[in-house]
């Protein structure tokens, strides 16, 4: 007997479609829930009497449209029919079932903590949205696309039959190395366009269809920015399939909308006010780790980021062989050294490290950054020490389902900087201090340097040629960095424990 049971995690599901022809009757497409256990004896046990029960339910719908009807052998089957039964397996992997399970996570974390509910459930219930209604768009199109005739066999679909959510998510992900996270969110939009436009073959998608998304996306009411957010990651997607002659043109190009208050979100850099009240927040006058800042790193990461200008998950990535001890030649030819970040990504063909790999934004971003000096005399090295000769340096930090390091802390970081410090303003995040580091910086060093310091591209081709500055005029320029009339806090002291808030 088919007990629908499913592993998430420690926690066992039950997840069964609906046949087709009871769908209307029974008002639902699928059964899914937690069975609330993780026990497997106890979860096949609880699955059975729901597949008995759901057993009970079809066939009652089954009795009630059609009381003379039989079951049908596969010969007779149409390929609707036909494969439904071949999804019923492979569904339990897909898409929609992790959202859904995301969905009941959600649900059970709001219970204790209603004040993450304006910021995550919105996001959340717009991916559910875009997961039932790509499904059920996918089902619409089974008539049209995939009919069948008395004879049994298919038509042929129009077009070539390479479509955007699946061939040219998977071809571009793969060519460009995309990380799982951007890989899902493309193919979200291109689920998003299918189930407001139709699914068709990438050569049939015209500029009229983009721009009949655009409006549908208008009469939902969705904001400008996801909006344009969605219209960019479609174009992104179509101009690889012109590029790579799956299309004959980008129908995307230069569509989007105005945004009125793109000015109004724009990321603000932290005043010198605001830096003195972080730095002299419990985590840095009291000693307080709290438990979702993840011990040290609630006291580093925000310090990295004020004297390095590295992206967070840049910081939250770093292993302890990234923090190294270099020998270099000053000005004169005397042989010196000093301490570097090495902010690079792993080869994705290295398994050798177990865990996340190592990600950066783009080619740009790989490079070294000078320990500050302030950062030195806080103890930061000796920190590294004691985590011994492998591992990251924050080895307390847990990846999300996309290997991200850093998005849970950041989730901490966002509610303490608003609560806890008492900067209300939401255009001041972690990556404010970025842009505090940018502003700084313009005082001490040329653009060029803050340019390789930062991991920005250059401005011309010219910038391109050679490996830029020498470790000497890097260090030069960050000792010659600052942020006055900043008190910085004192050495943290050894913890004892950490605190839940």
């Amino acid at each position: 007997m088919q007990t629908y049971l499913q592993r998430r995690g420690a926690v066992y599901y039950y997840r069964r479609i609906v046949p087709l022809d009871v769908q209307a009757a029974l008002a639902r497409q699928h059964w899914t829930f937690s069975l609330k256990c993780k026990d497997a004896g106890e979860a096949n046990a609880k699955a059975r009497l729901q597949a008995v029960e759901h057993d009970r339910l079809i066939a009652d719908a089954r009795t009630a449209s059609s009381p003379d009807a039989a079951p049908k052998p596969v010969a007779s089957m149409s390929r609707d029919e036909f494969e439904y039964l071949e999804a019923q397996s492979e569904f339990l992997s897909d898409e929609g079932f992790r959202l859904d399970m995301e969905a009941e996570e959600l649900d059970d974390l709001l219970a204790t903590r209603p004040d993450l509910a304006k910021r995550n459930a919105a996001e959340q219930q717009e991916q559910i949205a875009t997961a039932v209604e790509a499904e059920r768009n996918w089902r619409a199109s089974l008539g049209r696309n995939q009919a069948v005739d008395k004879g049994g066999d298919a038509k042929p679909a129009k077009g070539k039959g390479v479509y955007l959510d699946t061939d040219i998510v998977d071809l571009w992900a793969a060519e460009r190395k995309v990380t799982r996270k951007g890989k899902d969110t493309h193919r979200r939009v291109a689920e998003w366009f299918n189930a407001r436009v139709g699914r068709m073959s990438v050569e049939l998608i015209t500029r009229k269809h983009v721009l009949t998304f655009k409006d549908k996306l208008l009469s939902e009411g969705q904001t400008a920015a996801n909006i344009n957010m969605k219209l960019s990651r479609l174009r992104t997607l179509l101009n690889w399939a012109f590029g790579n002659e799956y299309a004959d043109s980008n129908a995307a190009a230069n569509i989007s909308i105005k945004d009125p208050d793109a000015g109004k979100k724009k990321r603000l850099s932290f005043t010198l006010p605001d830096l003195q009240t972080i730095f002299d927040s419990p985590v840095y006058s009291l000693g307080q780790r709290p438990v979702r800042g993840r011990g040290e790193a609630a006291y580093w990461l925000p310090l990295l980021g004020l004297y390095t200008g590295a992206r967070l998950e840049e910081l939250g990535q770093l292993r302890v062989s990234d923090v190294q001890h270099l020998n270099y030649a000053g000005d004169d030819g005397t042989m010196i050294s000093g301490w570097f970040l090495h902010l690079t990504e792993d080869d994705a063909d290295d398994d050798e490290d177990e865990g996340p790999k190592n990600k950066l934004k783009n080619a740009g971003s790989e490079r070294l950054v000078p320990v500050h000096p302030e950062i030195q005399r806080l103890g930061f090295l000796e920190y590294v020490a004691k985590q011994g000769k492998a591992g990251r340096v924050f080895p307390e930090l847990k990846p999300d389902i996309y290997d991200r390091l850093t998005a849970k802390w950041g989730e901490w970081f966002g509610p303490y900087l608003r609560k806890v410090c008492g900067i209300a303003d939401r255009r001041k995040v972690f990556h404010s201090f970025r842009h505090t580091f940018k502003d700084y910086a313009r005082k001490a060093m040329p653009e060029p340097v803050q340019r390789q310091i930062m991991g920005h591209a250059g401005k011309d081709v010219a910038d391109g040629y050679g490996s830029g500055f020498d470790h000497h005029a890097l260090a030069v320029a960050m000792a010659a960095y600052k942020v006055p009339g900043l008190r910085l806090p004192a050495p943290p002291q050894p913890r004892t424990q950490m605190q839940p808030q």
